[in-house]
């Protein structure tokens, strides 16, 4: 093995210095956004007690980061490192817990609420769906954490989140769908009523009907079923210029709003209602 003469180390002591630098500026940052958290912190007070949490403006956040990212380091680190930012500067506005169905895979589910809310969040289990609808109701505000099965769910819980001024669907997980298994696991995000409500990319409802018809349908997409037979409990994703009457007309009932959610980034490139297709450079 070669020696390393006194110009490698030089270089060597160059490039040390220059991530000091970075990593000194990166801080310096960390800290100028707390200052204005602070801030924010106080111009918030007369939003009362509801909880802090923008989705909308979550995701835009995502996709100008997806967009803007180049080089070697994986944009899900570069991901990860901005929703622990996110997440512990959203908790020092208003502290939260995470109340989460750890489902049928508990690793799965653990390694996905620490990817999207970071170590500043303390996670609760809860004893299946309907138990962290009805914790993050209690509490108002508390977030939920609710695998999406992969197949037919044992009940429509989804239905505990049309009650008026009561918790709601606030996202679907993950929002940059990976191309590996790095925090892969698909889940919904439940949320109390939120301070600064902003419009969805994409509503979801909860029906009855059938649902092939719904599965056929355009600008719609089925995120869980229940029950047996043709006539099942459905919940809906569906596109904005699809109302009621377009989802009576395919023969579904009982339709009630329960949440919405914004459109993510497939890096695959295999878009759909949920994702648009996109790729990292």
């Amino acid at each position: 093995m070669a020696a390393i003469g006194d110009s490698d180390q030089r270089t060597l002591a160059d490039l040390r210095a220059k991530i000091d630098r970075i990593d000194e500026a990166m801080h310096r940052l960390l800290i100028e956004r707390g200052t204005v958290i602070d801030a924010l912190i106080g111009a918030k007070r007369t939003l009362g007690k509801r909880a802090p949490f923008r989705p909308q403006r979550e995701a835009e956040m995502m996709r100008r980061l997806a967009a803007r990212h180049r080089g070697s380091l994986p944009l899900a680190t570069v991901e990860h490192l901005w929703r622990e930012i996110i997440s512990t500067f959203t908790f020092m506005q208003s502290p939260f817990r995470l109340i989460v169905d750890y489902g049928t895979d508990p690793a799965a589910m653990h390694d996905l609420a620490r990817f999207a809310f970071g170590f500043s969040v303390e996670l609760v289990a809860a004893d299946g769906p309907a138990d962290v609808v009805a914790r993050v109701g209690a509490s108002g505000a508390d977030l939920g954490l609710i695998p999406r099965p992969s197949g037919r769910s044992e009940s429509a819980w989804w239905r505990g989140l049309s009650a008026e001024g009561g918790p709601r669907l606030m996202a679907l997980l993950p929002f940059i769908a990976p191309k590996g298994d790095i925090a892969a696991t698909p889940a919904f995000v439940v949320s109390p009523a939120l301070a600064e409500p902003s419009p969805p990319d994409l509503l979801v409802v909860a029906a009855s009907g059938a649902a092939d018809a719904a599965r056929a349908a355009r600008d719609v997409i089925v995120l869980a079923d229940a029950g047996s037979g043709a006539k099942r409990e459905l919940m809906l994703a569906v596109g904005p210029d699809t109302d009621s009457s377009a989802l009576a007309r395919l023969g579904l009932g009982d339709i009630a709003p329960i949440g919405g959610i914004a459109r993510g980034i497939a890096l695959d490139g295999r878009a759909d209602l949920l994702r648009a297709a996109g790729s990292p450079a």
